[in-house]
């Protein structure tokens, strides 16, 4: 079949719509039309025509990827979700997280050490950011590495006190309801019982 036309699309940002004497037409990128050779008058095979638009959706699935870590960073499951709630299909999704692998763009080491960073900093303890980096798809054996990595001479119990110091300043561990309280507190940012009650006991 040959090309009869190609038209700017003015909605479309670097996209053509091509046009053939058989009455098909579709959507491609600048990019793919350069490098596929498309221009008026020239004639194309069958299997021509299906690779361009292959290419085309990968081109544009790795063009939205881009965007996407451009703004934030993700680990390689978030992405792939993302890309899956965007419409693409699992294969073209896999295809793109593994080019933006290959191109260093998304790194879940990289991802997994500076997020569980931030939650440190945030005062969350290490059961909950076990959970945490299990939901972004973080395996348990790069948990540990990170955690281990991260870990310093100050225990967790000592960071209940410190934050204790801080946020309870007339914390009473005789008094129950206190002690309810702030073991609440703790519990949900993530830090064991084990630590808790043994904070509780050197703050006694």
């Amino acid at each position: 079949m040959k090309i009869i036309k190609l038209e700017k699309k003015s909605d479309k940002k670097n996209t053509f719509e091509v046009f053939f004497d058989d009455g098909k037409n579709i959507l491609l990128s600048a990019d793919i039309i350069v490098k596929f050779g498309f221009n008026k008058g020239v004639e194309i095979s069958d299997h021509i025509y299906k690779e361009a638009i292959s290419a085309d959706k990968t081109y544009r699935i790795i063009f939205d990827a881009l965007t996407l870590v451009g703004r934030r960073a993700y680990s390689e499951k978030t992405l792939y979700d993302k890309l899956l709630q965007k419409g693409y299909e699992e294969d073209n999704s896999k295809a793109a997280i593994a080019r933006l692998k290959e191109l260093e763009y998304i790194d879940d080491e990289k991802y997994a050490l500076n997020y569980t960073k931030y939650l440190f900093g945030k005062g969350k303890g290490e059961i909950f950011i076990r959970v945490e980096l299990a939901k972004k798809g973080i395996s348990k054996d790069l948990t540990d590495k990170i955690l281990s990595s991260l870990k310093t001479e100050e225990e967790e119990y000592e960071q209940i006190i410190k934050t204790i110091k801080i946020k309870f300043k007339n914390f009473n561990a005789d008094n129950p309801r206190e002690v309810r309280r702030a073991a609440n507190y703790f519990l949900r940012r993530g830090f064991s019982s084990e630590d808790i009650s043994k904070a509780f006991r050197r703050i006694s």
